[in-house]
């Protein structure tokens, strides 16, 4: 009765009992492993390939490849890069694990590997080559990347998060201090969020933060960061505004253009934005003191009716710049209102919203 059980034969080989030998089996795994294998000599030439590394490479046999060096393969660039690595290598007796490449394609694309190589000996112990094992690792790495897009990026928006926000500011303080150069901050959050969250649901809340975010992006140059923090609140980390009125002159770009109608899921609505502007180094030397101050300063701005920007200055500054005056304390719908949140020695300035007009 023949048995349900699984069979595995030898290709090319009578079934028995005998070993197969190393020879059948170094053949057998150089044309059939899904990994690029290859045997070089001291002068880096290749003495053996893998078929796989042939077909990938354009080969359709793998002795095309005899004598041939990573510099012939891929390129200046690449091949004096591997050349000095598998010198190293031989010379120093000690294997690499583990080290992952790229190289771009002639489509384009870029291709992720994970490299393995080893010292190969003779009789006596004598380095006379190396043995190297190479594997794609595009799908793990297109995983890995989307990962950290995940954890760094804003799942609506897309825009960069906190956590991505901080990690840039303080990259930013790091380069600005060793330059002794300056940025601007902007805190700024959407006035009446709320009310159209409460009023329209917030899938179409949803909406028009997406809006809101394309817009904003459209407003900086490609070396500023527009992020969202949370909710509605949003910050631009402006690396080249040098001077006040470079951040006062962004904020109103970006007042002008949330000025527009969102046309959104059929509806027409307004929106606007209250906004903080903190300077490095005038107003905190460090991210969370600039925060604080912006956001600070965002609040004041909100309070005295929204759709208008408040400057922090550092306390003595010499506040000539348009539309701005000290608040401290600050009157705000007759109530008298003592800055205590702002670090010590910042001062508010304040900028109308007709400013954006």
């Amino acid at each position: 009765m023949p048995s349900d059980e699984p069979t595995v034969a030898m290709i090319g080989r009578p079934e028995s009992n005998h070993i197969p030998s190393d020879e059948f089996l170094f053949h057998a795994l150089m044309e059939t492993t899904a990994d690029s294998i290859y045997f070089k000599d001291r002068g880096c030439r290749l003495v053996r390939v893998s078929r796989k590394m042939a077909q990938d490479l354009g080969f359709s046999d793998p002795a095309e490849l005899i004598g041939k060096t990573d510099i012939d393969l891929f390129g200046e660039a690449f091949g004096q890069g591997t050349r000095l690595d598998d010198i190293r290598i031989m010379e120093t007796d000690r294997p690499i694990i583990g080290v992952i490449e790229s190289r771009k394609l002639a489509n384009g694309r870029t291709n992720w590997t994970l490299t393995t190589k080893l010292p190969l000996h003779d009789e006596l112990g004598n380095v006379v080559g190396l043995v190297g094992i190479t594997r794609e690792i595009n799908e793990m790495r297109e995983t890995e990347v989307a990962l950290q897009h995940l954890a760094t990026h804003d799942t609506l928006t897309d825009l960069p998060n906190r956590f991505l926000m901080i990690d840039r500011m303080n990259q930013l303080i790091s380069r600005a201090s060793r330059a002794a150069t300056s940025f601007a901050v902007l805190f700024m959050d959407i006035d009446h969020f709320k009310d159209v969250n409460d009023s329209r649901g917030h899938e179409f809340g949803d909406l028009l933060l997406r809006a809101v975010a394309q817009r904003l992006t459209k407003c900086v140059r490609q070396s500023d960061t527009v992020a969202r923090i949370g909710g509605d609140e949003f910050v631009i980390i402006l690396e080249t505004a040098h001077q006040v009125a470079d951040a006062e002159t962004a904020a109103m770009k970006v007042q002008r253009a949330l000025a527009k109608p969102f046309r959104l899921d059929g509806h027409e609505v307004m929106a606007s934005v209250s906004i903080g502007i903190t300077f490095y180094p005038e107003n905190g030397l460090d991210t969370e003191t600039l925060l604080r101050a912006a956001d600070y300063a965002m609040y004041m701005a909100k309070r005295e009716g929204g759709n208008r920007h408040l400057s922090c200055i550092p306390g003595g500054s010499n506040a000539s710049d348009l539309c701005r005056e000290k608040l401290s304390p600050v009157s705000v719908g007759g109530d008298s209102v003592q800055p205590a949140g702002l670090p010590p020695g910042v001062s508010l300035t304040r900028c109308s919203a007709a400013s954006a007009d």
